[in-house]
């Protein structure tokens, strides 16, 4: 389907720039942006000057089968694990409950303008299988992978290890790039409920294959020392994920909180990524994402929600809180819209597609409504300050709407 739409246009160049364009006709033909430009066409139009476009958001890290779970307190994330989230993943078993959960997760995620999303299922393959036909059925454009946890686990979460591997290769031949928007990620939760062949095996499979590994790393003290219990002949955390065969370049760490100079370090030598999730943090009380640290080391990071530690689908919202949460470094309203769009896409490997609305890239588009049409710098502050609840007027993945908001009547 071809399209004309006249609207302003808030464009990421890099964490220090944006570009705003007023009044720019955006040209969409079949899946792609085909033009921009400032002159009217001589075909009929679709006028959205009364709204300002954003290439769409996208989160880095997310649980999908966590998303009723949200706002669930506990004293800390292995407790809140225990207490409530392994309990909510049991939930997904049920194939009635894996399409409603799947279906109202991409549902909300669109409301929100985030047209890609970095996935975990609860460790079942029927959950995973349901998410990626749902993410088919809705034209969402995600990465998927079945979480793995083989040791450590309540029954009905743990996993039999070569099970765990078969379903995961299973789903993997046959989701991953089995269209333009769908690719499978390897999900080994977090190394205290992986062994260590279930972990050397998914990196081993993975890295031939070059397909993406996340995991969690360094979120929480009392992990960290459980790990340390686990793997006594490891130098660090980091280090297990190293000896197992886990990173490298198309590898994404969530959290990365209490790390050291030389685990950072070794992210560094393996050119592995960082989904940083400010509001999850600052839910569980993990601490404080190392920022400065991080961008001095010149690791690529982004942001994410991590529902359902995260209190909301809302990138909106995980930007703001990528601000609050730094008591010394100002995270400017253009740096975190960098790094819910074209740097997160840079991450996850897709930046020469989606990121940015540029010609030739994929059509990858939200639009929000906005008081201010004025002025750049206000427009950033705005959607970083005001707009955690804000939903999209409309959001396109790959030139098709996915969302549109009803008119207030």
């Amino acid at each position: 389907m071809n399209r004309i739409i006249k609207t302003n246009l808030l464009n990421p160049l890099s964490p220090q720039r944006t570009d705003f364009q007023k009044a720019v006709y955006i040209h969409l033909d079949g899946n792609k942006i085909s033009e921009i430009s400032s002159q009217p066409p001589a075909t009929n139009y679709e006028d959205k000057t009364d709204t300002i476009c954003l290439p769409g958001l996208i989160d880095t890290h997310v649980h999908l089968s966590q998303n009723n779970a949200k706002g669930k307190h506990s004293s800390g994330l292995l407790e809140w694990l225990n207490t409530y989230i392994f309990k909510e993943e049991k939930r997904s078993q049920q194939e009635k409950y894996a399409r409603q959960i799947s279906e109202q997760f991409f549902q909300e995620t669109f409301a929100y303008g985030t047209t890609t999303t970095v996935i975990y299922t609860a460790p079942y393959f029927q959950a995973c299988n349901i998410a990626f036909e749902t993410a088919k059925q809705l034209g969402a454009r995600t990465m998927i992978g079945k979480t793995m946890m083989d040791r450590n686990s309540p029954d009905y979460l743990q996993e039999d290890t070569q099970k765990s591997l078969r379903d995961s290769f299973q789903l993997c031949e046959k989701w991953h790039q089995s269209t333009d928007l769908l690719d499978y990620i390897f999900s080994p939760r977090f190394a205290p409920v992986c062994s260590p062949k279930l972990m050397q095996e998914v990196g081993n499979y993975a890295q031939k294959n070059n397909i993406f590994i996340q995991t969690h790393l360094s979120e929480n003290t009392g992990e960290i020392k459980w790990v340390k219990e686990l793997f006594p002949e490891a130098a660090s955390y980091t280090d297990v994920y190293a000896q197992h065969n886990l990173l490298y370049e198309n590898t994404i760490l969530g959290h990365v909180i209490h790390i050291s100079e030389a685990e950072l370090d070794i992210i560094k030598k393996y050119n592995s990524k960082i989904a940083h999730c400010p509001d999850s943090n600052f839910f569980l009380k993990s601490g404080t994402f190392p920022y400065q640290r991080i961008l001095e080391k010149d690791i690529k990071f982004a942001l994410a929600t991590d529902v359902g530690a995260g209190s909301s689908l809302s990138m909106l919202n995980v930007m703001k809180m990528s601000n609050y949460r730094q008591e010394n470094y100002i995270v400017s309203p253009a740096e975190a819209l960098y790094y819910a769009t074209l740097g997160a896409a840079d991450i996850i490997g897709k930046k020469d597609i989606i990121g940015s609305v540029e010609v030739g890239k994929q059509a990858d588009l939200t639009f929000f409504s906005t008081n201010n049409l004025q002025n750049k710098q206000e427009i950033l502050s705005e959607l970083l300050y005001l707009s955690s609840d804000k939903l999209a007027t409309e959001t396109i993945i790959a030139g098709k709407t996915v969302h549109k908001k009803s008119p207030a009547k």
